[in-house]
């Protein structure tokens, strides 16, 4: 039988073989790992250096920026204030108007009350053309200002002594009639107090502004205006002695671009045959100035869409320059820019320097690292190349081959290794008896090591500062205690061993031990458990409990370790009284739903309540006893009368908001909406009355107190960074001022919205239409009881 097969047609295997030098792969690998690291280093260097550039000018600009805001709010809070106490003097009839004296005198009193920076002049222009004021000049001495019918339209000049009297007459100036004055028109058209806009001194060559306060009568006529002014050369020396970095410069506009102030020594005006004349920020000489100006009218189009603060980058002759503009106001006629510019080479000289110092070394550091690794691939290669030669040999069969290397450790063990290997095959035997003696020698090392550690375990035991004890676990007697638990519990040993437990009375809670040995016997150990054991004397002592069983002699024993706690956990309870104490001090401070969104964001709060009541109060009478007792006497008065209003908003549930002197505020439907918030005000001010009657009982001293109260919507919340206070804004507020103002003493005066909550429930008499500032007539009420 013939059996045809096909032909096989053998593929052959082709074998791409890449051989690269030992020497190749030592130095390769080794240079691209050095150059890259310096690489890296360098554009990290670099790198790092920017955004540590960035991080500072960010809060450097933040830190000049919130400098000023607070340097401005200083400088124009003392005219406010000012402002309105000469108002309420007049309207309230303590400061005549037609006394100059009187004028003179209370301005001469008012200028001690704030430094001579926030306030230059206090004065007032009557509707009739009369001005008189106190004026601090620029040679450091204060000044009577005076014009009018008694010195013919002149402006006098007049000293003044140290009691506030008229001395004698210093200068007779131009022609001045307050009505025509830029503050004394600012007013008349805001029918409010408002800031004048910019404008020159009318004596001496300065640029300041004037907070204005018209003054009305009941019937809506003038009277006349009361200034404070404020001159704005203090502002540029402030600005002047910030450091802005090297370079860096801050400068303050208003919203049409004309200078208010900047660090420059250049004034904000320039004066040609004179006449003064405002300079625009973009005409600055200084160029960072000028050029950040223009930068920002090109960037938004109009100043007047700067709604916020931002953070800005311009270039400038190549140079990035770092911009922060943040808007400021007071009011709505004073809206000012504050921008602060830092050009960024003023931080990155020295960081260049150090980059391309640490390129130079990086550099030099990749040479000599190249260098070395030649001669190191040199050094390594030639006894990796004679061990290879000899591995061929031994392959082939002859094992009497010898090498010597003396230059690596490793290779010299390697060529040994070499050495020895036909040597090795001849004495297995041997090496193999050798072996077991070697073993049988480690066994005895073992046990004495074992013995070794045993007696570090005994040692261990005896020294732990931790309770340690060992028990039976058959009959749960003690077998072992160490010296912390005899030290602790004030047993001896005597006392305890072949002792349980129970017998000693050591746990402090039975609950407590079965909860651990069910845990024990379900998992064999037991880890930190806190529990309550009992010393000798009685006392209990708070432990954290952590055992296991263990096979001590073959037989089962239960190792525990108790570690002693109990000051720890004084500590920690005496550390929530703390902040106990601390929870409820700030309770005290603020309503308690607004207390503890603060605590979760410390943000603004602003919340809108639609429907609230707000009471107003004031003492009468109190500033002439104010003026007859001491302060401290003073303070515990008012702290007798406002503890007792205290405990009335608390009886109705209403939010005392604050106090200012001897007025007293409180709301009702806020921060918590409350239905019978009107009914809840109307009790309290009934309430409050009959508390002034007897507080007049109690000390002797004539009182009478001057309630208002309105109801509607108001925003209610904390504002600010530091010195929280909930408070309130809104038309409602400052109408339920208005009540208690252009109230009568001794009674309560409401609103028609306040007339139409309560009028089903309680008792009034209708007063009619009366003249509230800033309001118009207004038909009130007096408030007379319950029904």
């Amino acid at each position: 039988m013939a059996i045809n097969s096909a032909p096989t047609t053998f593929i052959p295997r082709i074998k791409v073989r890449i051989r690269i030098p030992l020497r190749a792969i030592l130095i390769v690998p080794f240079v691209v790992q050095i150059f890259g690291a310096v690489g890296l280093t360098g554009w990290l260097s670099l790198r790092n250096g920017q955004q540590a550039v960035n991080e500072v000018t960010t809060q450097l600009r933040n830190e000049v920026t919130t400098r000023i805001q607070e340097r401005l709010k200083n400088y124009l809070e003392a005219p406010h204030v000012i402002a309105q106490i000469n108002q309420n003097a007049i309207n309230l009839g303590h400061l005549n108007i037609q006394d100059t004296a009187s004028l003179t005198q209370q301005f001469w009193g008012q200028r001690f009350l704030f430094d001579s920076v926030n306030v230059s002049a206090i004065y007032f222009g009557g509707a009739e053309g009369e001005f008189i004021g106190l004026g601090f000049q620029n040679n450091n001495r204060w000044e009577i200002g005076r014009a009018g019918k008694s010195t013919k339209g002149k402006f006098h000049s007049i000293g003044i002594d140290s009691q506030g009297n008229p001395t004698e007459l210093l200068e007779i100036g131009n022609d001045y009639d307050p009505r025509i004055r830029p503050w004394y028109k600012s007013a008349v058209e805001a029918k409010k107090p408002t800031w004048s806009d910019i404008y020159a001194d009318f004596k001496e060559l300065r640029l300041k502004i004037t907070l204005v306060q018209p003054i009305y009568q009941d019937n809506n006529q003038l009277i006349g205006v009361v200034g404070v002014d404020f001159v704005l050369s203090h502002i540029r020396e402030f600005l002047q002695n910030l450091k802005i970095g090297k370079s860096g410069q801050t400068f303050i506009m208003e919203r049409s671009g004309f200078l208010v102030a900047s660090s420059t020594s250049q004034k904000p005006f320039s004066l040609k045959e004179q006449e003064v004349t405002r300079i625009k920020a973009e005409n600055v000489d200084n160029a960072l100035i000028s050029n950040t100006a223009n930068y920002l009218r090109e960037y938004f189009g109009e100043f007047s869409k700067i709604n916020q603060s931002q953070q800005l980058e311009f270039k400038l002759n190549g140079d990035r320059q770092f911009l922060q503009v943040v808007p400021f106001s007071d009011g709505e006629n004073l809206d000012w820019l504050i921008v602060v510019v830092v050009p960024e080479e003023d931080f990155m000289d020295k960081i260049n320097v150090n980059t391309r110092t640490t390129i130079k070394l990086c550099l030099i550091a990749l040479f000599i690292a190249t260098i070395v690794g030649i001669l190191t691939s040199r050094w390594i290669s030639y006894p990796v190349m004679l061990l290879s030669a000899a591995s061929r040999e031994i392959a082939r069969g002859k094992l009497n081959q010898k090498i010597e290397v003396k230059i690596v450790n490793e290779l010299e063990v390697l060529a040994e290794s070499f050495n020895l290997m036909a040597q090795q095959l001849q004495d297995s035997f041997i090496n193999l008896e050798k072996t077991n003696a070697e073993l049988e020698q480690r066994v005895e090392e073992r046990t004495a090591a074992l013995r070794q550690s045993e007696e570090k375990f005994a040692l261990a035991f005896q020294a732990s500062p931790d309770v340690i004890t060992i028990t039976n676990v058959a009959d749960g007697r003690l077998i072992e205690v160490n010296e912390s638990f005899i030290q602790t519990t004030g047993y001896s040993r005597q006392e305890v061993i072949g002792k349980t437990a129970l017998e000693l009375n050591l746990w402090g809670n039975i609950e407590e031990r079965i909860r651990i040995f069910t845990i024990l016997e379900t998992q064999g150990k037991i880890h930190n458990q806190e529990i309550k054991f009992r010393l000798k004397s009685g006392q209990i002592r708070i432990g954290l409990l952590s055992g296991e069983v263990i096979c001590l002699d073959g037989q089962a024993c239960l190792l525990l370790i108790v570690k002693d706690i109990t000051e720890r956990k004084q500590a920690e309870a005496a550390l929530r009284a703390e902040q106990e104490k601390s929870e409820r001090l700030l309770m005290n401070i603020l309503p308690e739903p607004i207390a503890f969104r603060l605590k979760q964001d410390t943000s603004a709060i602003a919340d809108y309540f639609e429907e609230s009541t707000i009471l107003f109060s004031d003492i009468v009478g109190f500033t002439p006893i104010a003026a007859s007792i001491p302060p401290i006497e003073l303070v515990n008065l008012l702290n007798q009368i406002f503890s007792k209003f205290d405990y009335l908003a608390e009886l109705y549930g209403l939010e005392k908001i604050k106090t200012i002197g001897d007025a007293y505020m409180v709301a009702g439907g806020l921060p918590v909406p409350k239905k019978n918030h009107a009914e809840a005000i109307a009790n309290m001010a009934l309430d409050m009355q009959q508390e002034i009657i007897k507080f007049t009982t109690d000390i002797g001293k004539q009182f009478q107190i001057r309630i208002g109260i309105n109801s509607g919507p108001v925003v209610a919340g904390v504002i600010g960074r530091k010195k929280f206070i909930y408070d309130l804004w809104g038309d409602a507020v400052n109408v339920a001022s208005r009540m208690e103002s252009s109230g009568e003493a001794g009674k309560i005066q409401v609103t028609t919205a306040t007339y139409e909550l309560l009028k089903d429930k309680y008792i009034f008499e209708k007063r009619g239409i009366i003249a509230v500032k800033g309001r118009g007539r207004m038909v009130t009420y007096w408030l007379l009881g319950k029904k």
